[in-house]
């Protein structure tokens, strides 16, 4: 008696494998990137001097809690962010490319801007982020008071004079940024685009940031 011959499994063709694992490797990336950490890329001038147009940054995707991955909705907070910390979060007008700023105003908290000084609860803030061109007036000389609300954070770009930020978003009523809508905080500088995508540079390479 002869049993039956087993029949081989077909193989995969060399395309239908690498195509398989991109489509894993999408996923992991996707998973790391709302769970653990990611890099984001500084498009404009709005965190000079602190970070540089071009700047490649490493951001704690897990710095406040830890999030569902892909979904990226938080399950258990570790933390609270703090004042001076900068972060990245979604886009305020609700479409386009993540924003990174510093956070100033902290939940219940009451926000003044007169020119380029920035008052909490009706005391002077001490500033040291904040960058100042003389030769360049400050497109809005004053603004608020305005009391953040709870669990959001009144953001402002360290260059003050050139900086689209929660005084400006809502059709120039300002704004604030949800909790949820906070992608991590940024660790360090990975490295600088010098003329994307063709030149890097490695000069501001571990630049640290508390």
């Amino acid at each position: 008696m002869f049993g039956r011959e087993k029949k081989d499994k077909p193989k995969k063709s060399p395309v239908r494998e690498m195509f398989s694992a991109l489509i894993w490797a999408a996923v992991l990336a996707a998973i790391l990137r709302s769970t653990v950490a990611c890099a984001y890329y500084v498009p404009s001038g709005s965190m000079l001097p602190t970070l540089q147009i071009g700047d490649q940054m490493l951001v704690n995707a897990m710095a406040y809690g830890v999030k569902l991955p892909i979904i990226g909705n938080t399950l258990i907070e570790t933390s609270q962010p703090q004042r001076g910390d900068i972060v990245v979060f979604a886009n305020p007008d609700g479409s386009g490319p993540d924003y990174v700023k510093r956070i100033i105003g902290l939940p219940g908290e009451i926000v003044k801007v007169e020119g380029q000084r920035v008052f909490i609860n009706g005391k002077a803030l001490k500033d040291p982020w904040a960058h100042v061109d003389d030769s360049r007036p400050a497109a809005r000389r004053s603004f608020g008071p305005v009391m953040v609300p709870a669990r959001h954070y009144f953001m402002m770009g360290d260059n003050r004079g050139n900086s689209y930020d929660s005084r400006y978003w809502n059709h120039g009523a300002g704004g604030f940024v949800p909790m949820e809508d906070i992608r991590g905080k940024v660790v360090m500088v990975l490295w600088t685009w010098k003329d994307l995508p063709r030149l890097v540079s490695l000069e501001r390479c571990g630049t640290m940031f508390d």
